[in-house]
């Protein structure tokens, strides 16, 4: 005799939340995958990750990160800075200056070096694109003590479009995704961060899912 009380797989309903999650990931998971890498520029549904106005069951769809090929400029420069002073020494005679001031100069160019990489690594690694199943968060450090925030909501969301444009950007697969919305901040702009056309994809999902929710009463 079968137990009453245990349903049949095809008339098992699912709550709110789980349907919702489901809903999402169903439509997320085809076009991205999950990536183990911290220092990853384009990181799918992270985990161990939270940010500081998350809430409690919003989930985290994908953090995004410049580019990697973008940090190419001042790596060059660092590598630059570091190899100047042994081109100096072999081309001009620094024998004039004292052996002690010449390792203290030494010394504070490669702690300048060091400090220039260190705070272009910190910059590009904080300035973040945050998406979420409930809103998108641009956060920017223009210096180490500023931080300047805008998020809206994905209902809010009007027009997301991705711009791929130039040889080395069509090459590396990266671009803008500008994003147009109905908040108080006209537009939030995603800068060269990779797989542009993805993001705009599951923006546009993020979006649907959202309409959807509505018209089926469950949203939070």
């Amino acid at each position: 005799m079968p137990d009453v009380f245990v349903s049949s797989p095809e008339r098992v309903e699912k709550k709110p939340e789980l349907a919702k999650k489901e809903a999402s990931e169903e439509k997320i998971s085809p076009v991205v995958q999950q990536t183990t890498n911290p220092l990853a520029a384009f990181i799918p549904r992270p985990t161990n990750l939270r940010f500081e106005t998350q809430e409690k069951k919003e989930k985290i769809v994908l953090l995004l990160r410049r580019h990697m090929i973008t940090n190419l400029p001042w790596l060059v420069i660092a590598l630059v800075m570091i190899i100047s002073p042994t081109i100096i020494v072999r081309l001009v005679s620094l024998d004039f200056i004292p052996a002690g001031f010449r390792l203290i100069i030494t010394l504070a160019w490669y702690l300048l070096t060091f400090a220039f990489a260190f705070e272009r690594f910190l910059s590009w690694f904080f300035n973040v694109n945050v998406i979420t199943d409930e809103r998108i968060i641009d956060i920017n450090f223009p210096s180490i003590l500023y931080k300047d925030i805008s998020e809206t909501k994905i209902d809010r969301i009007q027009d997301v479009s991705a711009k791929t444009g130039g040889f080395i950007r069509s090459l590396f697969n990266f671009g803008d995704v500008a994003i147009q919305t109905a908040g108080t901040i006209p537009e939030i702009y995603f800068e060269a961060i990779p797989n542009p056309g993805r993001v705009s994809q599951v923006l546009n999902d993020l979006i649907l899912e959202e309409e959807k929710e509505k018209l089926e009463g469950r949203v939070r």
